[in-house]
């Protein structure tokens, strides 16, 4: 875990957030769910901070019990981010929403952490909070070809069926 207290102030050292799911949002998505009787998947990313690219330039000191005995004093350039990082956040989720752009999702102006597939006869509806995902949408088959995707550019667990009593 990187120490994020040491870090020194840069133009984007506030930028730290990621967005996160809005609890209304949150309803209206399980709503359309259980309305249209559409499919609703629950998965996860595994450390889905690691999985974030770095913008800028982050060096850190060797870690305790790692440190080289031929260059004690180097430091270590990050290209991706670490737990405890500032940044680690924003990267990870500046990653995520240029996959799923990149899939043809837009995302949402009111809700940052929805994203949203449409066409002219399906829709498939996005929504992450962190690491977590809810997905749901009109077309099963694009969900489950969208999951698998999501498996080869994420570690990533599903959590099953998402079940709506």
């Amino acid at each position: 875990m990187a120490k994020g207290f040491l870090q020194h102030e840069c133009s984007d050292y506030t930028e730290t957030s990621s967005p996160m799911a809005k609890h209304q949002t949150i309803r209206v998505l399980l709503c359309m769910a259980l309305h249209y009787h559409w499919p609703l998947r629950q998965l996860d990313i595994s450390n889905a901070f690691l999985h974030g690219n770095l913008d800028e330039e982050v060096y850190i000191h060797q870690p305790p019990g790692f440190i080289s005995s031929s260059s004690p004093h180097h430091v270590y350039k990050l290209k991706k981010a670490l737990y405890g990082l500032k940044q680690a956040p924003r990267a990870w989720y500046s990653t995520f929403s240029r996959f799923f752009l990149s899939q043809g999702f837009i995302n949402s102006h009111c809700d940052y952490s929805l994203f949203i597939h449409k066409t002219t006869s399906d829709i498939t509806v996005l929504l992450v909070y962190v690491d977590d995902i809810l997905l749901t949408g009109s077309n099963s088959s694009h969900i489950t070809h969208l999951i698998h995707q999501m498996h080869s550019a994420f570690a990533m667990k599903e959590l099953g069926p998402f079940l709506i009593f």
